[in-house]
């Protein structure tokens, strides 16, 4: 079994054909295939599977695919760190982060790192917490912002990075548009909701919430995108809670309402404690850890 076997099977996993693979990693399509057969003659199973759409791995596939993107990212670790030895500083730092940070300036973050470390290739991938603390897992990002919330796999962990209100939003029309007290959730049981979609952090917060309040909402509309779920609501289409930081940028066009009990969300930075980090993830996760992106 050869490295770039196993480097060759993370990569047509990831980009879903052996083409797009072979194109990736500047190598022949043919030239793939055949490392990709020697590979499964001498483990003798299965790795792969073609179908109409693209490749998929077997049970065995999954399992090698782990080990082998582990095996990888260590070599990438141990190539940075002797590159630190020499004096030189390359590589790559993938950084997770879902769609709505509030507080937490991101842009800043990168920003101030990419002041020191010009030579390092910056990569951001935007998906859901629980896709994020997944990504973290399998070693696919190399630290990552999320909602604090789902139980972490062992040997990731958390810092709080900052933390805000969550809000009602409410269309202009609404019969709760001019209040200016709290209000509790109850009080939305037969209105159609605008929620975000399954794996958010947000969602979990809103169905939390529903539910300690006796509400089961009525989900007429799902989208994981902050400007799009506001437009529904400025649409009278729906009421959702959002955190305030989002809100407050569509203050025009929608109502914003506190809610009793107050609800509010954390933001926290997650990574692995239990390997070893390249020496530019692991600066960034220092600079992260600093808080300089508040």
């Amino acid at each position: 079994m050869e490295l770039r076997q196993l480097r060759y099977l993370v990569a047509i996993v990831e980009h879903g054909t052996f083409t797009a693979a072979a194109a990736a990693l500047h190598v022949a399509q043919p030239a793939l295939s055949q490392q990709m057969r020697r590979l499964e003659a001498e483990v003798g199973v299965p790795l792969l599977r073609r179908g109409a759409r693209g490749v998929r791995t077997t049970e065995a596939g999954e399992l090698l695919l782990a080990r082998a993107r582990r095996v990888a990212a260590e070599l990438d670790a141990a190539i940075a760190e002797l590159d630190q030895i020499q004096g030189i500083e390359r590589g790559r730092v993938i950084v997770g982060a879902m769609g709505s940070l509030g507080p937490v300036d991101l842009p800043a973050l990168l920003a101030a790192f990419h002041a020191g470390h010009p030579q390092i290739i910056l990569e951001v991938k935007e998906e859901p917490t629980v896709e994020l603390v997944r990504l973290l897992a399998a070693d696919e990002v190399d630290l990552a912002f999320a909602t604090r919330g789902p139980a972490l796999p062992a040997g990731v962990v958390e810092q709080v990075m900052a933390e805000e209100d969550l809000v009602l939003v409410v269309g202009p029309e609404h019969r709760l548009a001019r209040r200016r007290t709290p209000v509790r959730l109850g009080a939305l049981a037969e209105d159609p909701w605008i929620a975000f979609k399954g794996g958010t952090g947000l969602r979990q917060a809103m169905d939390a919430a529903t539910a300690a309040a006796g509400v089961r909402p009525r989900v007429a509309f799902a989208s994981n995108e902050l400007d799009r779920v506001l437009a529904l609501v400025a649409r009278g289409l729906g009421v959702s809670v959002v955190p305030r930081s989002t809100a407050d940028t569509a203050r025009d066009q929608v109502a914003i309402l506190d809610v009793a009990p107050r609800l509010r969300r954390q933001i926290v930075l997650l990574w692995r404690e239990d390997r070893p980090h390249a020496p530019a993830a692991r600066a960034l996760l220092e600079l992260a850890r600093a808080g300089v992106h508040a």
